[in-house]
C-alpha cells in the first residue's frame, strides 16, 4: 500500500572527489533529511576539481551536473516523481569544465561558466531536457569567470570574473538564447575583492555578491533599463585581525528578501545580514561557525532552513533560521560524499513508497 510522505523537499548534494550526487528529502516541518539514493556521475576515474555544480530545468524535471575532468561530460538527469529517485538521460561533452551552471527564466537555455577556460557557454535545451549541441555561444572572459545568472526581470545575464575583478552584463536574446555585452559591459569591482557568486533580491531592484579574495559582501543597485550596478554597501565578512585569503563562497537570500547569508571557506563560518525592506541595505545579523570549509549552501523554499555543505568534513548540515534574528541553530549533520560542494534544493512532489 503506497503512503503519501508529509510534505517535504528534494534535496541533492553532489560531491566531487568520489563524483557522487547524495539525493535527500528535507521534512519541511522537522528539518530531517531521509536519504533517498546516491547516484554516481558519469566522468573519469579522476576525481572532479573544484567542484560539480547542479542546476534544475526550468520545471524542476531534469538535473544537470558536469564533472570538471577531461573530457568535461554534462550529465542530465531526469526526476521520477514516483520513486524520487534521479535517471541518466545523457551525458555530453562540454568545450570546459563548469563551476557554475544556471537555466534561463524560461527553462529554454542552459548557461555555464568555465572558472578555468575564461569563458561562458550557452546551449539550448530541448523538449526532453537533453542539450542541442554543439554550443550555440561560448563567449571568453577576463580570467576565472565563477557566475552566471539571468536577471529576475528578464533580459539581462551577469557573470563575475574573479580575477578579472568585474561583474560583466550582457543583454540576452530571449528568443535566441544568444548574449551580447551590454553597455556597460564591465562594472569593476574594488581592487583585491575577487567578485565570485551572485544573488538577485526577490522585490527589490538589488544585487548582492559574495567575494572570494576579500572575504567580504556587496550590495548593488540595478538599472532595469540599462543592466548597470551601483555600489551600494560594501560589508566585511571576516574578524578584523584576518590576514590569510579568506576564500569567500557562496552567497543565499531567504525567500522573502529579509536576510541574506554569505559563506567564508578559511574562517568555516557563514554570516547573515538583515536586509532594509525599503533600501535593500545590509546590517550584520550574526557570523556562525558551520561545517568545515563551507564552499557551498542552500535555503529551502519556506525559509525556514539552512544547509550547508561542509568540504572538509564530508558532512551536510541542516541549520534552522530563526525568523525574526536570522541566527542558525544546527537540526542535524549527515554524512555524504568525499568533497562536497554544491547543494541544490526544489519542491518534492507527493512521493510514494
Amino acid at each position: 500500500m503506497s503512503v503519501a510522505r508529509p510534505a517535504s523537499f528534494l534535496v541533492h548534494v553532489s560531491s566531487s572527489e568520489s563524483r557522487e550526487i547524495h539525493a535527500f528529502l528535507l521534512d519541511a516541518q522537522t528539518g530531517s533529511l531521509e536519504l533517498i539514493e546516491v547516484v554516481a556521475v558519469p566522468g573519469s576515474g579522476a576525481p572532479t576539481r573544484g567542484n560539480i555544480p547542479l542546476t534544475w530545468g526550468g520545471d524542476n524535471k531534469v538535473l544537470y551536473a558536469q564533472v570538471r575532468t577531461e573530457p568535461f561530460p554534462l550529465s542530465a538527469f531526469a526526476f521520477d516523481p514516483a520513486s524520487g529517485r534521479l535517471r541518466l538521460l545523457e551525458s555530453i561533452d562540454l568545450p570546459a569544465p563548469m563551476a557554475y551552471l544556471s537555466v534561463t527564466r524560461d527553462g529554454r537555455f542552459l548557461l555555464g561558466a568555465s572558472y578555468d577556460g575564461a569563458l561562458l557557454t550557452v546551449n539550448r535545451i530541448e523538449a526532453d531536457g537533453c542539450l542541442s549541441t554543439p554550443c550555440q555561444q561560448t563567449l571568453p572572459t577576463p580570467p576565472k569567470p565563477h557566475c552566471i545568472i539571468e536577471a529576475p526581470f528578464g533580459g539581462f545575464v551577469y557573470a563575475t570574473s574573479v580575477d578579472g575583478e568585474t561583474i560583466l552584463v550582457y543583454r540576452l536574446d530571449e528568443a535566441s538564447g544568444r548574449l551580447e555585452a551590454a553597455p556597460p559591459a564591465a562594472i569593476p569591482t574594488r581592487p583585491g575583492s575577487g567578485p565570485r557568486h551572485m544573488v538577485f533580491h526577490p522585490t527589490l531592484d538589488r544585487l548582492y555578491c559574495v567575494n572570494e579574495h576579500a572575504g567580504s559582501l556587496a550590495a548593488y543597485s540595478v538599472d532595469r533599463a540599462s543592466g548597470a550596478l551601483q555600489e551600494l554597501q560594501y560589508e566585511s565578512l571576516v574578524p578584523p585581525d584576518f590576514s590569510d585569503r579568506a576564500m569567500g563562497a557562496d552567497i543565499h537570500l531567504t525567500p522573502d528578501g529579509a536576510f541574506v547569508y554569505a559563506s567564508v571557506r578559511k574562517t568555516h563560518a557563514i554570516a547573515a545580514f538583515r536586509i532594509d525592506p525599503g533600501t535593500g541595505l545590509m546590517s550584520h545579523a550574526g557570523t556562525f561557525e558551520v561545517e568545515a570549509y563551507p564552499r557551498g549552501f542552500a535555503i529551502e523554499p519556506t525559509g525556514r532552513f539552512l544547509l550547508c555543505a561542509g568540504q572538509e568534513s564530508n558532512r551536510v548540515a541542516v541549520y534552522a533560521i530563526h525568523p525574526d534574528t536570522g541566527g542558525l541553530s544546527l537540526v542535524g549533520r549527515h554524512a555524504v560524499g568525499k568533497r562536497p560542494s554544491w547543494i541544490e534544493i526544489a519542491p518534492a512532489p507527493a512521493i510514494t513508497a
